[in-house]
């Protein structure tokens, strides 16, 4: 077991959440009619240019587009919610029917109490243009969304225990570090990767398992904190590294 504060962790990843929502409650309206109408509209023009794409190319930077309008959409819905007592609102109500009738609507996650990103957009850009200078954004959209999607408050009690899921979003978060040109998506995706060290230490100890990735957790955390010191990532990143020490005493 991991000797840890798990109230602290999941305090510390929720603060950018729970900073949203009430900033959010603060402007009142987090999503306004003009903005929701603008997005369906997006999202319906870039579905149609898609379908009516000459080449693998073309109709690949079309569904990035949609897939980064659903990503809007979606991060908007999940904000209105947060700030209105878990209801969305009649202007979010009115993207999510507007998405809804395009058959792109985000679905609804109880067990998290948030929609979940429509990754199939995003997926077939990947596939059918994978040299695009678009992809690694979009390789970072889905690492981050299986991420923050895989646990409500808590990312050592996911929702499903899944090793192998994480190691390879671990090992995909790793590689996107370099390849992402926007420092705020570098330094997420580099916490992603050390959480999931991390949590994979922790998945192996609750199996009866050894783990041989914990040395490299450890660094991982550890050069995150000192990368990132200003950060509010880095605290949540050192009180994972003092629980890996401890449980090693």
């Amino acid at each position: 077991m991991m000797a840890m504060s798990r109230g602290a962790v999941a305090r510390l990843l929720a603060g950018p959440f729970l900073a949203a929502a009430i900033t959010g409650a603060l402007a009142h309206e987090i999503i306004d009619l003009d903005r929701a109408n603008k997005l369906v509209a997006v999202a319906d023009s870039a579905a149609d240019r898609a379908r009516k794409a000459s080449g693998r190319a073309s109709e690949g930077e079309m569904l990035f587009s949609l897939g980064e309008a659903l990503i809007e959409a979606t991060d908007l819905l999940n904000r209105d919610m947060a700030a209105h007592g878990g209801e969305l609102t009649l202007n979010g109500q009115i993207l999510l029917k507007g998405l809804s009738q395009r058959d792109l609507a985000p679905h609804f996650e109880k067990a998290l109490k948030r929609y979940l990103l429509p990754r199939q957009q995003l997926e077939a850009a990947i596939r059918l243009a994978p040299a695009a200078s678009y992809v690694p954004r979009a390789r970072f959209a889905l690492v981050k969304a299986r991420f923050y999607e895989s646990f409500a408050l808590d990312p050592f009690k996911p929702l499903r225990a899944d090793i192998s899921a994480i190691e390879q979003e671990s090992s995909e978060a790793e590689a996107l570090v370099p390849l992402l040109e926007d420092p705020d998506e570098r330094e997420e995706a580099a916490f992603i990767h050390a959480v999931d060290l991390a949590r994979e230490v922790k998945l192996a100890g609750k199996a009866g398992n050894p783990s041989t990735v914990e040395p490299k957790a450890r660094a991982a955390l550890r050069t995150f904190a000192e990368t990132y010191p200003d950060s509010m990532r880095a605290a949540s990143a050192s009180v994972i590294l003092q629980g890996l020490e401890q449980a090693q005493r």
